[in-house]
């Protein structure tokens, strides 16, 4: 298997950090991962975080799972970056700050894929492929979980993106 050549940041999901096995999963040389307290931050200290980080680390694609998948999603289109995106979480609601994600924040020309398992436990992934699979190509799983079965099908992915858009 080929090594992404991409520089990656991935956006871990809620109660998790860098040491998320999809993190470690993501076969890059050059990958980042900071760790954020998204309890104890609101959505918009949140948002200025991420674009400072975007901006210094100046990542070719974001990949993110659950909450960090939607950061991934409003990062990629706040900043034209293309995006993987894992069992994502599309309607926080462990804070009131956290408006869901709706056609605006998907309907755009950036590239987008989304990996899904469909036995995810805790988030409703039926209801997020059907929700995704107008605005972007969607590999789905059944079975699985929330921590994901298969992280390392997420380096398909951001092979294509790199394949296909990134013309590296």
């Amino acid at each position: 298997m080929n090594s992404c050549v991409s520089k990656i940041l991935f956006l871990h999901g809620l109660d998790s950090s860098r040491e998320s096995t999809k993190f470690h999963a993501i076969d890059a040389k050059r990958k980042y991962c900071i760790n954020v307290d998204y309890r104890n931050l609101n959505f918009q200290t949140v948002a200025d975080f991420y674009d400072e980080i975007i901006e210094k680390i100046k990542p070719d694609i974001i990949v993110g799972h659950s909450l960090g998948g939607y950061w991934a999603l409003k990062m990629s289109l706040a900043h034209q970056i293309p995006c993987v995106i894992a069992n994502p979480s599309l309607q926080p609601h462990f804070r009131e700050d956290y408006p869901a994600i709706c056609d605006e924040d998907l309907d755009h020309d950036i590239p987008q894929l989304a990996y899904l398992e469909l036995g995810d436990e805790i988030l409703d992934m039926r209801a997020a492929q059907e929700q995704l699979e107008d605005y972007m190509q969607i590999q789905a799983l059944e079975g699985g979980h929330h921590r994901l079965i298969c992280p390392e099908n997420l380096n398909g992915l951001i092979r294509q993106i790199e394949q296909n858009f990134l013309h590296k």
